[in-house]
């Protein structure tokens, strides 16, 4: 691995637990719970709620084929899933009113970039307690992104690791190689353009996702708790390295600067101007689906890296399934959640790039097939353990999100600058702790 885990953190756990007073005005909802109890019995099982956000759509394994193969082996818990079928941030509101009614729903499908907003709003449980025999079957990073501060809330799903994609019978007509370094990215860029091509994009509408991923591939953390508060830091040596590769990049025309989810972007890249780009693990299972072909010269390479004897990667969305506080069985639950996790062939085919890292993932057929034969899951399984474990999201992340992404947009040549734009989530983050009453440290 490329960083240290930073485990058992007693002073940033103390930092959250301050902060889930604060903001839910009432104690006792980040402690370690001993409320579980073990061994139902097929007349009297365990039940434990699940509510999820997985797509469930056709050829898939459905959610419930996979809680009904599990509740035929564990005759002593039945699990009930529930899909919702909203937008994350509704079902947040979701198990919000949950732990409010105390109605019973033990785990939740919550993202990553919400797990410390979820948690210090007094709605995640602390099961480190019934940790322990699973955190081994996951890459650091995605269970790193599971634990806010000394408290695991529960064991990732799935992961979104920064990733390379590019045409590669483009870039052999050019006669450049993939970079691997953004320095060789910069000057494959140049010959690149020569042509009329670009091999990059910055995209205006995914600033938060995208800047925050290459600000932890760069080694930075942005968010660390310590006894005297919330220590913030969009301002440090490494994200200021990430403004200034795609300053020099935007300035010079090497990199198309567009809407990732505009229909000039789908022109661009359909059209051949477009031959590269950074993106999510998991786009790769749609990201080609607008040339409507079964196979393409495609295929997917690890993020340049920021220090070529470190490469690493950070998170683009992903979320893991954790213990909603009041669930009267986190003990079983977290045995569910660890099971479900682990099935690595039904996640695969609901799209997902699996956290786990008990079985290696299978890459679809159509997917190989699509990406020029490549095993594209092979890759996306080694940019998880490239992910940087050190980086979290900070419990006011979504005001700062939104403020990077409201900057980002007006990022140009000319226009918002890089260093403006982490500026920007620099007083977003500070501000926003403040606002919600937690200590920051200057």
């Amino acid at each position: 691995m490329i960083h240290s885990v930073k485990k058992g953190n007693k002073a940033l756990f103390g930092a959250l637990v301050a902060s889930v007073l604060v903001i839910s005005g009432c104690g006792g909802t980040a402690e370690s719970t001993d409320e579980g109890t073990t061994g139902g019995t097929a007349e009297d099982p365990v039940v434990i709620q699940y509510l999820h956000r997985l797509p469930d759509g056709e050829g898939m394994t459905l959610v419930q084929d996979s809680i009904d193969r599990f509740n035929d082996e564990h005759p002593g818990i039945r699990v009930e899933a529930t899909k919702f079928d909203g937008q994350p941030d509704e079902s947040y509101a979701k198990i919000h009113q949950s732990v409010v009614a105390g109605d019973g729903l033990c785990l939740a499908q919550v993202g990553y970039d919400s797990i410390g907003a979820t948690f210090v709003a007094g709605d995640l449980m602390d099961v480190t307690d019934y940790a322990d025999e699973y955190t081994g079957n996951y890459a650091e990073g995605p269970m790193a992104q599971m634990t806010v501060g000394g408290a695991v809330v529960g064991l990732p799903q799935d992961t979104g690791p920064l990733i390379y994609m590019y045409d590669t019978a483009a870039f052999d007509e050019l006669g450049i190689e993939v970079p691997t370094t953004w320095d060789e990215f910069y000057e494959a860029a140049k010959t690149a353009r020569e042509d009329g091509k670009y091999i990059g994009t910055f995209q205006t509408d995914e600033v938060k996702a995208l800047m925050s991923g290459q600000a932890a591939a760069a080694g930075s953390t942005w968010f660390e708790g310590t006894e005297d508060g919330w220590e913030v830091s969009l301002d440090d040596e490494a994200t200021a390295q990430v403004a200034e590769v795609y300053q020099k990049l935007i300035d010079e025309d090497l990199i198309k600067v567009v809407g990732r989810w505009d229909t000039s972007f789908t022109d661009a890249l359909v059209g051949g101007e477009i031959i590269g780009t950074v993106g999510a693990g998991w786009e790769p299972a749609f990201f080609l689906g607008d040339f409507e072909q079964e196979e393409t010269s495609w295929e997917v390479a690890h993020l340049p890296a920021f220090d070529p004897a470190n490469p690493s990667t950070g998170p683009d969305g992903g979320s893991g399934v954790a213990v909603v506080k009041g669930c009267e069985h986190p003990e079983e639950a977290m045995l569910v959640a660890n099971w479900y996790n682990t099935q690595v062939p039904d996640l695969v085919s609901q799209g997902l790039v699996v956290a786990a890292t008990t079985e290696e993932p299978q890459t679809p057929e159509n997917i190989k097939q699509l990406w020029n034969g490549q095993d594209v899951y092979s890759v996306l399984a080694e940019a998880n353990d490239r992910m940087n474990p050190d980086f979290a999201f900070g419990p006011t992340w979504p005001s700062v999100g939104a403020v990077l992404n409201e900057t980002g947009a007006t990022v140009s040549k000319g226009g918002t600058s890089m260093e403006e734009l982490f500026e920007a989530g620099q007083t977003a983050a500070v501000t926003s702790l403040e606002d919600a009453g937690l200590p920051v440290v200057e």
